[in-house]
C-alpha cells in the first residue's frame, strides 16, 4: 500500500512541468523523506523523528566546537575585565585621547583572546547550521502530501495530514520547559540566555494559537527535535564537564613565611680586651 503510493507520488511528480520541477528547495526536502521512508520502510509516524534525529546527530559537532570556545572565553573573563578597568582609568586620566584608549582595549582584547585561543564567532555556529536545517527539514515535513501520510500516524493521530488538539500542547508545554532547563540564569542575576530564555518561551505563548492549525506531522517533527535537544542538553552536562579551576596561588603575608629555607641567626662579634 505504501510503494503504491510512492509511485503515484513519483508519477505526479514527473508529470509537472518543468519549471515547476525545479521551483524551490521545498520539493527536494519533501523528496529525501520520501526516500528515506522508501528506504528504511519505516512507517511515517517512525520516519519523520528518524530523520529529524539523523540530521540533528549530524549538527553535535557545531554544537561541542561552540562550548569549548565558550570554555576559553570564561577562562579569559578575568583577563578582560581586569583590561577593562585599565582602560577606564587610562580615559580618566587622559580624556582626550579615546581613539587612543580604544585602540589599545581593542588590541588587548583580541592578544587576550588570542592567547587563549577563544573565537567569539563559533558561538554562533550552532546557531547558524541547526536554524536553517531545521527550517529545511520542517518545510520539507509540510509539504508531503496528505494521500500518502494520511494514514501515517499512530496512538490517537493516526491521521498525521490532520490537525489535533492534543499534539500542540505537548509541544508548546515541552519547548516551554527545555527552555526553562537549557537557559536557566543563576538567580538574581541578569544574563543573555536569561533573556534569550525569557523572549522564546513569550514567543511560544503568544504563537500557541497558530500552532493548532498545524498537522499532526509537523508537531511529530517539533516534537522529535525538542525530545533530541533536551537529551543532548542532559549529556552535554554528564560527558562534557567543563575542567576544574585550579586553585589561585597563596600569597605569603611577609618575607619570612615567602621563603622555605630557616634563617641563620647572626652572631654577635666579641669585642676584643
Amino acid at each position: 500500500m505504501a510503494a503504491a503510493r510512492v509511485a503515484l507520488h513519483l508519477a505526479r511528480r514527473a508529470r509537472r512541468p518543468p519549471h515547476q520541477r525545479t521551483r524551490t528547495f521545498i520539493p527536494d526536502a519533501t523528496q529525501l523523506l520520501i526516500d528515506f521512508q522508501t528506504t528504511t520502510g519505516l512507517p511515517w509516524y517512525a520516519t519523520i523523528p528518524c530523520a529529524t534525529f539523523a540530521l540533528r546527530s549530524a549538527l553535535v559537532p557545531a554544537s561541542l566546537i561552540a562550548r569549548r570556545h565558550g570554555r576559553r572565553i570564561n577562562l579569559a573573563a578575568p583577563h578582560l575585565r581586569k583590561l577593562q578597568q585599565l582602560a577606564a582609568e587610562r580615559s580618566k586620566e587622559k580624556p582626550d585621547d579615546k581613539i587612543g584608549t580604544a585602540r589599545l582595549l581593542t588590541t588587548g582584547i583580541n592578544g587576550i583572546l588570542k592567547l587563549h585561543g577563544a573565537r567569539p564567532s563559533f558561538l554562533l555556529l550552532p546557531f547558524a547550521t541547526t536554524l536553517p536545517s531545521m527550517v529545511y527539514l520542517a518545510l520539507g515535513v509540510r509539504g508531503l502530501p496528505e494521500d500518502m501520510i494520511a494514514e501515517g500516524g499512530c496512538l490517537w493521530f493516526p491521521d498525521l495530514s490532520a490537525t489535533d488538539v492534543y499534539l500542540p500542547c505537548f509541544c508548546v508545554a515541552a519547548a516551554y520547559a527545555n527552555l526553562e532547563r537549557q537557559l536557566a540564569a543563576p538567580p538574581g542575576k541578569a544574563s543573555i540566555a536569561g533573556a534569550a530564555k525569557n523572549i522564546g518561551q513569550l514567543a511560544l505563548i503568544a504563537t500557541a494559537p497558530v500552532t493548532f492549525g498545524l498537522p499532526s506531522g509537523f508537531h511529530l517533527f517539533w516534537l522529535s527535535s525538542t525530545a533530541f535537544t533536551a537529551l543532548s542538553g542532559e549529556a552535554f552536562r554528564l560527558l562534557d564537564k567543563p575542567p576544574p579551576v585550579p586553585p589561585a596561588p597563596v600569597v605569603a603575608a611577609s618575607s619570612k613565611e615567602a621563603s622555605p629555607w630557616p634563617r641563620r641567626r647572626k652572631r654577635k662579634k666579641r669585642r676584643s680586651s
